[in-house]
């Protein structure tokens, strides 16, 4: 009878140790990082790589993951600020973009907080989306002068709104930088109609 016993209590004592790991791993703590593939940078890199394929349940996943191991990162908050922007949730995309505005630490981060904004402005289209634009990219450049990224997106708003040379002069300036974005934006000169 003693063992029945004794194999009852054991087997209770198991089964509330199993109940208290599956609490703690339900917890709203921050998640660690495994290794030098599971910190927040690694994430948000893998999720920026997966929005430039448009693969946007992907991309959301690993910015989710990113703000799940730092809930204060700019970059991941600005990666899901995109993803939202490309699904068409301009509150949310506006609301994550702000995040990633509030929780820059660096300069370069705050300056491509406001490159965000300016592709959520070009994703949204509302009334003078270009005046937008040009105002962010002047607080982008602000942060950081030479920033690929804000004359990348500048080119592009230039032109969406149907003003070549204009649009033109933002990409050679991308490659005058040289420091990025210089494959995208030789093939939009490429794609450019000829001055005439």
């Amino acid at each position: 009878m003693n063992i029945v016993i004794r194999d009852i209590f054991s087997t209770m004592i198991a089964v509330l140790f199993m109940a208290l790991g599956l609490l703690a791993g339900c917890s709203a703590t921050p998640r660690m990082p495994e290794g030098r593939l599971g910190t927040p940078e690694h994430h948000t890199s893998s999720g920026f790589k997966l929005l430039r394929k448009n693969y946007l349940f992907h991309a959301e996943r690993e910015f989710d993951l990113a703000l799940q191991l730092n809930p204060e990162y700019s970059d991941a908050h600005r990666g899901m600020g995109l993803v939202y922007g490309m699904k068409r949730q301009f509150q949310h995309a506006f609301e994550a973009m702000r995040r990633a505005r509030d929780t820059a630490r660096t300069k370069r981060q705050l300056a491509l907080s406001y490159v965000g904004f300016m592709r959520l402005y070009m994703m949204e289209q509302g009334d003078h989306w270009l005046d937008r634009v040009s105002a962010l990219f002047s607080n982008a450049l602000q942060f950081e002068k030479d920033l690929p990224e804000a004359y990348f997106y500048m080119g592009m708003a230039y032109k969406k709104a149907n003003r070549p040379s204009e649009a033109a002069n933002a990409f050679k300036k991308v490659l005058e930088i040289n420091n990025g974005l210089l494959a995208e934006s030789e093939n939009e000169l490429k794609s450019m109609p000829p001055s005439p």
